[in-house]
């Protein structure tokens, strides 16, 4: 199976902004300097930390990589000085949020198809890679996971990308690259239409 890779710089950059969402949250909850640096790696790091652990394919590179500790308490570091300057850049964080969480699908989602696990089971994975920090995130602080209430189609976007991703690349000859483009756009194109739009899931019941 042809093989897609993230460039490493994105991985970066993604854990980075993951993180810093995650310190703001600490601080926007009074937490202390510890509480900050903690969110921020378990934001920054917990979904390629929960597919790892799942996949069972060797230690979770975020823990064997020094680099992802250090960026995601780098994050946390600026979160400390500029969180007040945060909500003017949101707009660019949302843009940058929805590229990443497409990216980090596509990866947990092809990982498992090449170690063997069925198509279902990859689109399970790459979901969870892409939102599994902030589920860490939300149990660790005793909150119900923002993915399971109602709100701007978030898991409903990276579901929908990874979705593409798997289909294209177990069911068609496209290479990876490619599939991954397709899943990609959509999920950016679903998360920029809900933000714009105001779509949103619906409590059952």
């Amino acid at each position: 199976m042809d093989t897609f890779e993230l460039p490493a710089w994105w991985d970066y950059a993604a854990t980075f902004l993951y993180a810093l969402v995650g310190a703001r949250f600490a601080i926007l909850r009074g937490y202390d300097v510890i509480g900050v640096y903690v969110l921020a790696f378990v934001a920054g790091g917990g979904g390629g930390l929960l597919r790892d652990m799942l996949l069972q394919s060797g230690p979770p590179v975020v823990l064997r990589d020094p680099v992802y500790v250090t960026v995601a308490w780098a994050a946390a570091t600026a979160g400390l000085l500029l969180h007040r300057l945060l909500p003017r850049i949101q707009k660019f964080i949302d843009i940058v949020d929805a590229v990443s969480i497409g990216l980090y699908a596509v990866v947990g989602a092809q990982k498992s198809l090449l170690l063997g696990f069925s198509p279902l089971t990859a689109i399970f994975v790459g979901t969870l890679n892409a939102v599994g920090g902030g589920i860490i995130r939300d149990i660790i602080v005793r909150n119900e996971p923002d993915i399971f209430r109602p709100g701007t189609y978030y898991a409903v976007a990276v579901v929908a990308g990874v979705f593409v991703f798997v289909g294209l690349n177990y069911f068609t000859p496209l290479d990876a690259d490619t599939s991954a483009l397709f899943s990609v756009a959509v999920t950016v194109n679903i998360r920029a239409l809900a933000l714009r739009y105001g779509w949103k899931t619906r409590r059952l019941g």
